[in-house]
Protein backbone atom coordinates (compact mmCIF):
# COMPACT_ATOMS: atom_id res chain seq x y z
CA UNK A 1 0.00 0.00 0.00
CA UNK A 2 1.56 2.97 -0.72
CA UNK A 3 1.94 5.98 1.62
CA UNK A 4 -0.91 8.03 0.01
CA UNK A 5 -3.68 5.30 0.05
CA UNK A 6 -6.48 5.11 2.78
CA UNK A 7 -5.60 2.04 5.36
CA UNK A 8 -9.17 0.83 4.72
CA UNK A 9 -8.16 0.03 0.83
CA UNK A 10 -5.52 -2.39 1.68
CA UNK A 11 -7.02 -3.02 5.00
CA UNK A 12 -9.89 -6.36 4.06
CA UNK A 13 -7.80 -9.33 2.96
CA UNK A 14 -5.70 -11.92 4.14
CA UNK A 15 -7.06 -12.92 7.43
CA UNK A 16 -8.99 -10.16 7.66
CA UNK A 17 -11.70 -11.90 5.07
CA UNK A 18 -11.73 -15.30 7.47
CA UNK A 19 -12.49 -12.65 10.21
CA UNK A 20 -15.24 -11.17 8.34
CA UNK A 21 -16.68 -14.18 7.16
CA UNK A 22 -16.90 -15.38 10.68
CA UNK A 23 -19.11 -13.08 11.10
CA UNK A 24 -21.84 -15.12 8.99
CA UNK A 25 -23.15 -16.97 12.13
CA UNK A 26 -27.00 -17.60 11.07
CA UNK A 27 -28.24 -16.92 14.89
CA UNK A 28 -26.98 -13.84 14.80
CA UNK A 29 -27.24 -12.59 11.51
CA UNK A 30 -30.94 -13.27 11.91
CA UNK A 31 -31.72 -11.27 15.07
CA UNK A 32 -29.55 -8.47 13.36
CA UNK A 33 -31.88 -8.56 10.35
CA UNK A 34 -34.87 -8.79 12.96
CA UNK A 35 -33.92 -5.62 14.31
CA UNK A 36 -32.85 -3.68 11.44
CA UNK A 37 -36.58 -5.05 9.83
CA UNK A 38 -38.05 -3.80 13.41
CA UNK A 39 -36.41 -0.03 13.40
CA UNK A 40 -36.49 1.06 10.13
CA UNK A 41 -40.19 0.17 9.93
CA UNK A 42 -39.44 -1.77 6.51
CA UNK A 43 -43.01 -2.47 4.04
CA UNK A 44 -43.08 -5.70 1.88
CA UNK A 45 -41.11 -5.36 -0.85
CA UNK A 46 -39.44 -2.03 0.74
CA UNK A 47 -36.35 -1.09 -1.44
CA UNK A 48 -33.48 -1.08 1.53
CA UNK A 49 -29.46 -0.39 0.57
CA UNK A 50 -27.21 -1.64 2.45
CA UNK A 51 -23.76 -0.12 2.46
CA UNK A 52 -20.97 -1.19 2.95
CA UNK A 53 -22.39 -4.56 2.73
CA UNK A 54 -19.12 -6.82 2.87
CA UNK A 55 -20.02 -10.40 2.33
CA UNK A 56 -23.74 -9.32 2.25
CA UNK A 57 -25.13 -11.81 5.13
CA UNK A 58 -27.52 -9.02 5.93
CA UNK A 59 -28.64 -8.24 2.65
CA UNK A 60 -29.11 -12.01 1.84
CA UNK A 61 -31.23 -12.44 5.05
CA UNK A 62 -33.23 -9.35 4.62
CA UNK A 63 -33.72 -10.80 0.71
CA UNK A 64 -35.10 -13.56 2.07
CA UNK A 65 -37.91 -11.87 3.50
CA UNK A 66 -39.24 -10.39 0.38
CA UNK A 67 -37.19 -7.14 0.52
CA UNK A 68 -35.65 -5.39 -2.80
CA UNK A 69 -31.95 -5.23 -1.11
CA UNK A 70 -28.96 -3.65 -3.38
CA UNK A 71 -25.18 -3.60 -1.45
CA UNK A 72 -22.08 -1.93 -1.86
CA UNK A 73 -18.99 -2.23 -0.93
CA UNK A 74 -15.07 -1.92 -1.75
CA UNK A 75 -13.55 -4.84 -1.36
CA UNK A 76 -14.21 -7.51 -4.51
CA UNK A 77 -13.15 -10.74 -2.33
CA UNK A 78 -16.65 -9.75 -0.76
CA UNK A 79 -18.30 -8.83 -2.87
CA UNK A 80 -17.44 -12.09 -5.00
CA UNK A 81 -18.53 -14.08 -1.86
CA UNK A 82 -21.91 -12.08 -1.71
CA UNK A 83 -22.44 -12.94 -5.46
CA UNK A 84 -21.70 -16.67 -5.14
CA UNK A 85 -24.25 -17.10 -2.06
CA UNK A 86 -26.76 -15.10 -4.25
CA UNK A 87 -26.57 -17.05 -6.86
CA UNK A 88 -26.27 -20.58 -4.86
CA UNK A 89 -29.79 -19.10 -2.58
CA UNK A 90 -31.48 -18.10 -6.03
CA UNK A 91 -31.71 -14.53 -4.15
CA UNK A 92 -32.05 -11.33 -6.83
CA UNK A 93 -29.86 -9.31 -4.84
CA UNK A 94 -28.23 -5.95 -6.72
CA UNK A 95 -24.27 -5.65 -5.53
CA UNK A 96 -22.02 -2.95 -6.56
CA UNK A 97 -18.52 -1.98 -6.08
CA UNK A 98 -18.12 1.27 -5.21
CA UNK A 99 -17.15 3.96 -2.99
CA UNK A 100 -20.01 4.50 -0.30
CA UNK A 101 -19.32 8.24 -0.57
CA UNK A 102 -20.41 8.28 -4.55
CA UNK A 103 -23.74 6.38 -4.55
CA UNK A 104 -25.64 6.42 -7.43
CA UNK A 105 -28.80 6.44 -6.81
CA UNK A 106 -31.09 9.28 -6.27
CA UNK A 107 -34.25 8.86 -4.34
CA UNK A 108 -34.83 5.11 -4.82
CA UNK A 109 -34.56 3.72 -1.10
CA UNK A 110 -37.19 3.64 1.42
CA UNK A 111 -34.17 2.51 3.81
CA UNK A 112 -30.44 2.45 4.04
CA UNK A 113 -28.73 1.15 6.90
CA UNK A 114 -24.80 0.88 7.43
CA UNK A 115 -23.56 -1.76 9.50
CA UNK A 116 -20.80 -3.12 11.94
CA UNK A 117 -18.95 0.12 12.45
CA UNK A 118 -18.03 1.31 9.01
CA UNK A 119 -19.11 5.08 9.72
CA UNK A 120 -16.22 6.87 10.66
CA UNK A 121 -13.27 5.28 8.01
CA UNK A 122 -13.02 8.73 6.60
CA UNK A 123 -12.04 12.67 7.97
CA UNK A 124 -15.21 14.17 8.44
CA UNK A 125 -15.26 15.76 5.16
CA UNK A 126 -15.14 11.76 3.71
CA UNK A 127 -17.89 11.21 6.69
CA UNK A 128 -20.00 14.33 5.58
CA UNK A 129 -20.10 12.63 1.66
CA UNK A 130 -21.36 9.25 2.95
CA UNK A 131 -24.16 10.75 4.68
CA UNK A 132 -25.27 13.36 1.50
CA UNK A 133 -24.71 10.11 -0.41
CA UNK A 134 -27.09 8.21 1.68
CA UNK A 135 -29.71 10.91 1.67
CA UNK A 136 -29.61 11.74 -1.59
CA UNK A 137 -30.28 7.68 -2.59
CA UNK A 138 -33.40 7.62 0.28
CA UNK A 139 -36.73 8.98 -1.03
CA UNK A 140 -38.52 12.05 1.17
CA UNK A 141 -39.07 10.39 4.44
CA UNK A 142 -36.79 7.13 4.05
CA UNK A 143 -34.74 6.35 6.79
CA UNK A 144 -31.31 5.39 7.73
CA UNK A 145 -29.77 3.42 10.15
CA UNK A 146 -25.93 3.82 11.78
CA UNK A 147 -24.54 0.86 13.96
CA UNK A 148 -21.20 2.46 15.33
CA UNK A 149 -19.49 3.37 18.30
CA UNK A 150 -19.37 6.73 19.53
CA UNK A 151 -17.41 8.37 22.57
CA UNK A 152 -20.14 8.15 24.95
CA UNK A 153 -19.65 3.47 24.00
CA UNK A 154 -16.05 3.57 24.38
CA UNK A 155 -14.55 5.73 26.59
CA UNK A 156 -16.58 4.01 29.75
CA UNK A 157 -14.59 0.40 28.34
CA UNK A 158 -11.61 1.94 26.45
CA UNK A 159 -8.27 -0.36 26.81
CA UNK A 160 -5.31 0.27 25.11
CA UNK A 161 -4.53 -3.22 24.57
CA UNK A 162 -6.74 -5.73 23.70
CA UNK A 163 -7.00 -9.54 22.17
CA UNK A 164 -10.58 -11.50 20.66
CA UNK A 165 -11.02 -14.60 18.70
CA UNK A 166 -12.57 -14.45 15.23
CA UNK A 167 -13.15 -18.17 14.02
CA UNK A 168 -9.63 -19.34 13.29
CA UNK A 169 -7.91 -15.92 13.78
CA UNK A 170 -6.64 -14.44 17.35
CA UNK A 171 -6.80 -10.49 16.77
CA UNK A 172 -4.38 -8.38 19.01
CA UNK A 173 -4.89 -5.37 18.96
CA UNK A 174 -2.99 -1.97 20.01
CA UNK A 175 -5.27 0.82 20.11
CA UNK A 176 -4.49 4.77 20.57
CA UNK A 177 -6.61 7.09 21.22
CA UNK A 178 -5.89 10.98 19.59
CA UNK A 179 -7.64 13.26 21.98
CA UNK A 180 -6.96 15.99 18.94
CA UNK A 181 -7.47 14.21 16.10
CA UNK A 182 -10.97 12.47 17.34
CA UNK A 183 -9.79 9.07 16.24
CA UNK A 184 -8.75 5.84 17.35
CA UNK A 185 -5.63 4.65 16.07
CA UNK A 186 -4.74 0.90 16.06
CA UNK A 187 -2.61 -1.73 15.17
CA UNK A 188 -3.90 -5.40 14.87
CA UNK A 189 -1.61 -8.46 14.77
CA UNK A 190 -3.88 -11.49 13.36
CA UNK A 191 -2.33 -14.78 14.21
CA UNK A 192 -3.67 -18.00 12.20
CA UNK A 193 -1.81 -20.93 12.69
CA UNK A 194 1.46 -19.57 13.72
CA UNK A 195 1.21 -16.93 10.54
CA UNK A 196 1.29 -12.91 11.63
CA UNK A 197 -0.35 -10.54 9.73
CA UNK A 198 -0.21 -7.16 10.48
CA UNK A 199 -2.80 -3.95 9.52
CA UNK A 200 -3.28 -0.52 10.48
CA UNK A 201 -6.67 1.03 10.91
CA UNK A 202 -7.80 4.74 11.76
CA UNK A 203 -11.39 5.16 13.12
CA UNK A 204 -13.08 9.38 14.08
CA UNK A 205 -14.85 8.84 16.65
CA UNK A 206 -17.50 11.25 17.31
CA UNK A 207 -19.57 11.99 20.11
CA UNK A 208 -23.41 11.53 20.32
CA UNK A 209 -23.71 15.50 19.58
CA UNK A 210 -21.29 15.60 17.26
CA UNK A 211 -23.31 12.81 15.09
CA UNK A 212 -26.80 14.13 15.60
CA UNK A 213 -25.13 17.67 14.35
CA UNK A 214 -23.70 15.85 11.26
CA UNK A 215 -27.05 14.06 10.22
CA UNK A 216 -28.61 17.20 10.84
CA UNK A 217 -26.80 19.08 7.96
CA UNK A 218 -26.96 16.19 5.86
CA UNK A 219 -30.60 16.14 6.29
CA UNK A 220 -32.35 13.75 8.38
CA UNK A 221 -33.96 13.76 12.20
CA UNK A 222 -32.84 11.25 14.14
CA UNK A 223 -35.83 9.15 15.15
CA UNK A 224 -34.68 6.81 18.07
CA UNK A 225 -31.17 6.03 19.58
CA UNK A 226 -30.75 2.13 20.82
CA UNK A 227 -27.77 0.85 23.18
CA UNK A 228 -28.64 -2.91 21.92
CA UNK A 229 -30.68 -5.36 19.61
CA UNK A 230 -33.05 -5.48 22.33
CA UNK A 231 -34.31 -2.32 21.78
CA UNK A 232 -33.24 -0.54 25.35
CA UNK A 233 -32.96 2.95 24.82
CA UNK A 234 -29.12 4.46 24.19
CA UNK A 235 -27.00 5.75 27.61
CA UNK A 236 -23.70 6.19 28.46
CA UNK A 237 -21.81 2.49 28.33
CA UNK A 238 -24.27 1.37 25.90
CA UNK A 239 -22.40 -1.48 23.70
CA UNK A 240 -23.18 0.07 20.59
CA UNK A 241 -25.50 3.34 19.23
CA UNK A 242 -27.91 2.21 16.57
CA UNK A 243 -29.11 5.12 15.58
CA UNK A 244 -31.86 5.69 13.20
CA UNK A 245 -32.79 8.77 11.51
CA UNK A 246 -35.25 10.09 9.16
CA UNK A 247 -34.85 11.92 5.45
CA UNK A 248 -36.75 15.19 6.26
CA UNK A 249 -39.49 16.15 3.51
CA UNK A 250 -39.35 19.68 1.65
CA UNK A 251 -42.42 21.42 3.01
Amino acid sequence: MSDSAPWWSDFFKGPWLDVQRAHDDAERTSAEADFIERVLKLRPGAMVLDVPCGTGRLSLQLATRGYQLSGVDVTPALLEDARRVSRERGLAVTWREGDMRDLPWVGVFDAVFCWWGSFGYFDEEGDRAFLAAAAKSLLPGGRLLLDTHVVETLLPKFRPRDWSQEGEVVLLQDRRWDLERGRIDATWTAVRQGEQHVSHSSIRVYTYRELASLLDEAGFTIEQAYGGLGGEPFAVGSPRLHLVARKRTRS
